[in-house]
């Protein structure tokens, strides 16, 4: 994977564990309910993300808690990244990307599209040239990503 020479042009809002106090809120007087919304939503996230590992687990014809009892849920470090790209990034003679090549390093990534197109996946990382693929937005479904320790975990048979 080749990373973006100017880095990547996107706004985020990171939303880290809810038992951690560096999360900065908004002021509720400018957007009222967001905080609590945003909490449910990351709670919801987080336990269908243990749904889904327990599937992983009983695929891997483990034990459906397996994740939890070697320890991999203990205060979870999932987070919501909410990202906004911004405009057409290739008006630009410069070499610019949403976000540039990469993986995702933890188990498992749970993406929520809105409908923009953009995303794309190369199935075969170690394969020259790699061939990137555009990842269709399905309404009211999630894009889940297998992430690099996930790969590892299984010897990569998820990836």
């Amino acid at each position: 994977m080749t990373a973006s020479k100017t880095g990547d042009s996107k706004e985020s809002f990171y939303i880290g564990p809810l038992a951690d106090d560096h999360n900065q809120w908004p002021l509720e007087e400018d957007l009222p309910s967001w905080r609590s919304t945003m909490e449910t939503y990351h709670q919801k996230l987080l336990s269908a993300v243990t749904k889904l590992l327990s599937l992983i687990a009983l695929s891997l014809k483990l034990e459906e808690d397996f994740f939890e009892k070697v320890g991999a849920l203990i205060e979870p470090l999932a987070f919501i990244r909410l990202l906004h790209y911004p405009g057409d990034l290739n008006s630009s003679s410069e070499e610019i990307f949403g976000a540039s090549a990469h993986s995702d390093y933890g188990m498992v990534t749970l993406l929520v599209t809105d409908g923009v197109p953009g995303l794309q996946i190369c199935r075969e990382k170690s394969k020259q040239p790699q061939v990137w693929e555009d990842v269709s937005s399905m309404s009211g479904a999630f894009i889940v990503n297998i992430g690099d320790m996930m790969e590892r975990w299984t010897n990569g048979l998820f990836r």
